[in-house]
């Protein structure tokens, strides 16, 4: 079994990682494409639109072709998106056609490969490990985004169409991967057992969702816990530029100490999440009430915050924040079992997904209506409540 793992979790990190990479090649580099910000916010509704409706479909697709082969899908999909954005980056036909192709193929990989991950993982992984397994495997987002946003626009300087070329053939290195997963390893690690399973219940997994009222509560937890994530991602930078008045590099610092926690986030709470006697639904409501309590103190208060303020207030941010994922996939495959994980997945997704695509919409709305502090207030006074809902849920 710890073979099967060793084989298959760094290849499910890589999955996610290229896509956080072809998604962060259209954002880190669309102002040098000409890419204003109205136009970039429409396009990423878009691509995580797609993502939301495609993930629900991730059970069907597990059982028609089997879970490692849909990974391998998504990185092909990112692979065309990414010669799609190379074509418009050497300006061949006319401007600007390759966008939108490019987005609905980013966003069909964006959302299948999770659920499709977590199916591969929870039939390789003990029950007891998969919080820490799956939130290794979440450190793929962060480490995609991380090196896409530090190495794609150094790549740019040199050539237009460097960037999107490397990132298609990381994409399709990692897709041959994992169909030589499929190969080597037969049914364990594969998914030809999941694929020839019949199901007497519905493909997409909205029906368990339906009949759990754990698994709704979880899903809409997820939703919050999504929008509140994206909108920290989108919006802490220009909140600490417009209102707190701190120089561009400083802001970008303090951004960089929030993502930097998150990726610590994910280890520890996978780690605790997997000790003998932790409830994870209840480390999840915790980490929703810390997420809440820490953002209000830092957006509420009444002027720039002090250095050390800062530093705490963000750190505790980037840690609840963005260190949930991993310990909630985990907890929503435990409970739809390994023939179900992926479907069950890909459902809760749907409306995680649906979250990104609209809360930043929302609060851009909210900001222009009541300002930035009030936005963010909204934002993270709904997450400790969905937070406190789960820590005092009776088991």
């Amino acid at each position: 079994m710890s073979g099967a793992i060793a084989r298959t979790l760094p290849a499910m990190m890589a999955v996610q990682a290229m896509v956080a990479m072809g998604t962060f090649a259209l954002s880190v580099l669309a102002p040098q494409l000409g890419v204003d910000v109205q136009s970039l916010g429409i396009l990423g509704s878009v691509m995580f639109g797609v993502g939301a409706l495609s993930s629900v479909t991730a059970g069907w697709l597990i059982r028609r072709v089997g879970d490692l082969q849909l990974a391998s899908l998504c990185m092909a999909a990112v692979m065309l998106a990414m010669l799609c954005l190379t074509v418009e980056a050497l300006g061949v036909g006319p401007a600007r056609w390759s966008f939108w192709p490019a987005v609905f193929l980013l966003g069909f990989a964006f959302g299948p490969e999770t659920p499709a991950s977590a199916s591969v993982l929870s039939r390789v992984t003990p029950l007891a490990r998969r919080p820490w397994i799956f939130s290794v495997r979440q450190t793929g987002n962060q480490i995609g985004a991380i090196t896409g946003s530090l190495l794609l626009p150094l790549l740019l300087a040199h050539h237009a169409a460097w960037p999107f070329a490397l990132v298609a053939v990381l994409a399709l290195a990692v897709g041959t991967w994992c169909l030589g997963l499929v190969r080597s390893d037969g049914a364990a690690p594969g998914a030809a057992g999941v694929a020839a399973t019949p199901s007497r219940r519905g493909a997409s997994g909205l029906s368990e969702l339906a009949a759990s009222p754990m698994l709704r509560l979880l899903t809409l937890t997820m939703l919050v816990y999504m929008s509140t994530q994206v909108c920290l991602n989108f919006f802490v930078m220009s909140h600490a530029v417009r209102h707190w008045q701190l120089p561009v590099p400083v802001a970008a610092g303090w951004v960089a100490l929030m993502q930097a926690a998150g990726l610590v986030g994910r280890l520890l709470w996978g780690r605790v999440a997997q000790r003998p006697g932790v409830s994870t639904a209840r480390l999840l409501g915790g980490l929703g009430l810390l997420m809440g309590a820490a953002g209000l103190l830092l957006f509420l208060w009444p002027a720039t915050p002090p250095s050390v303020v800062l530093a705490l207030l963000f750190a505790l941010i980037g840690v609840s924040a963005s260190g949930w994922n991993g310990v909630m996939v985990a907890e929503i495959s435990r409970i739809a079992g390994p023939e179900r994980a992926g479907a069950v997945t890909g459902a809760a997704l749907l409306f995680g997904y649906s979250g990104i695509a609209i809360a930043p919409l929302a609060f851009a709305a909210m900001d222009g209506a009541a300002g930035a502090s009030a936005a963010f207030a909204v934002l993270l006074a709904t997450t400790a409540v969905m937070g406190l809902s789960l820590l005092l849920r009776r088991r």
